[in-house]
């Protein structure tokens, strides 16, 4: 019985974490969403990143600067601030707790401007609005000039349908995002088009990764069929009039799959919100760091909670995945996980139980054999009845 007992247990429990864990992944229990603990946590995570970025441990201060300084020649506002702001993972241990000890952002980058150089404080000052000045007077960031990316107008749309309808092998991309920009697969938000062109202006590095390409390609293709979209654009037109925007964008509405489109869209929304939070080209960096779709949830928490130093962090360090193993999210429970996990917990304390039960008696067995009592003398008594002969009363006597 305990050997029946411990083989089903052996089988019970891979079976149960596995169903667990298709219950995870079903239900989307792991959830990144945003959490004042949690995003303390995450900047701390991502000012330590950047700090890898310093190579000289003896001038830390120097290169720090130099780093800010760099990011500000470059006009590249976000990554300056990021930089300036991760000054308590990149700094010395004296200057750092300075840093620390800020209740707040704005506090921290007036305390950081302190400790640059004065040629570098005086050009962050001139380019960077600073955050103390925008919470007194209560106005929202302005982002620089050129940091958003238009993804396309009704003629590009055209142009691009056109050379879709004669030439089948045309990159799609940017024709099914301007489609979704456009409001022709449905209603559409600013976060939506954010997204989408923070897409299009990754897509056109050469290190784009391939994972995530073949993930948003394949999301849009299902979306919008581009065999139904031609099949329909050529059925109402000939030659050069499918292609007019009028008859591509009715066409474009009739392949749209519903179901499959609000995927794109929340996939989309995602990238939209990294964007939403840094800007169109810092969302860009970040998904560099990406390997799949599945990773854009933890690079939007990145983007909601470090800000502007996920931003730097982005754009200088490795994509080895350390970036994105900053971000961590929470699990929450519902009725199936909970059976799944008593199910894997029963079998595991089952285990546990009977190796527990066999290691006892076995070291039991082992001190009786060799420190127990050896004054056995059961097998030493002899019924003796039958060898007292036939005397009076012999059959009644018993040996003691």
């Amino acid at each position: 019985m305990i050997a029946l007992a411990f083989n089903i247990c052996i089988f019970a429990l891979p079976i149960a974490s596995a169903a667990a864990l298709l219950v995870i992944a079903r239900d989307h229990l792991y959830a990144y969403e945003y959490s004042e603990a949690g995003a303390r946590a995450i900047r701390a995570r991502v000012e330590r990143l950047n700090g890898n970025l310093i190579q000289l441990d003896f001038d830390r201060l120097r290169q720090w600067d130099d780093l800010v300084a760099l990011e500000l020649m470059a006009g590249d506002v976000a990554a300056a601030r990021g930089f300036l702001l991760s000054g308590g993972g990149m700094l010395p241990n004296r200057m750092a707790n300075i840093l620390n000890r800020s209740g707040n952002d704005a506090e921290r980058e007036a305390a950081a401007l302190e400790l640059l150089s004065p040629g570098t404080r005086s050009r962050y000052e001139a380019t960077v609005p600073l955050l103390s000045r925008r919470a007194a007077s209560g106005a929202a960031e302005q982002r620089p000039p050129g940091a958003d990316v238009a993804i396309g107008d009704a003629q590009d749309f055209e142009l691009m349908a056109r050379a879709l309808l004669t030439e089948p092998e045309t990159d799609t991309l940017q024709f099914l995002l301007t489609g979704v920009s456009l409001g022709l697969a449905g209603p559409t938000d600013a976060r939506t088009r954010q997204g989408a062109a923070a897409i299009l202006l990754a897509s056109r590095r050469p290190d784009y990764p391939v994972g995530l390409q073949a993930d948003v390609q394949d999301a849009l293709n299902a979306a919008v069929p581009l065999d139904d979209f031609r099949v329909a654009a050529l059925a109402s037109a000939d030659g050069e009039a499918a292609g007019e925007y009028a008859n591509a964008a009715a066409a474009f509405r009739t392949a749209v799959r519903p179901a499959a489109m609000q995927q794109a869209r929340e996939m989309l929304q995602e990238v939209g919100a990294m964007a939403d939070a840094i800007s169109i080209a810092a969302a860009a960096d970040l998904l560099m760091h990406a390997s799949s779709a599945r990773d854009l949830p933890r690079l939007r928490l990145l983007a909601q909670t470090a800000g502007d130093r996920a931003a730097a962090a982005a754009k200088r360090l490795p994509r080895d995945g350390a970036l994105l193993n900053a971000s961590r999210g929470e699990l929450t429970m519902n009725r199936d996980f909970a059976i799944a996990l008593g199910a894997a917990l029963a079998a595991l304390l089952g285990l546990v139980a009977i190796v527990g039960l066999k290691v006892y008696q076995t070291t039991r067995d082992f001190w009786r054999r060799n420190y127990g009592d050896e004054d056995d003398y059961s097998g030493e008594l002899v019924d003796l009845g039958g060898s007292l002969g036939s005397g009076i009363g012999a059959s009644n006597w018993r040996p003691l």
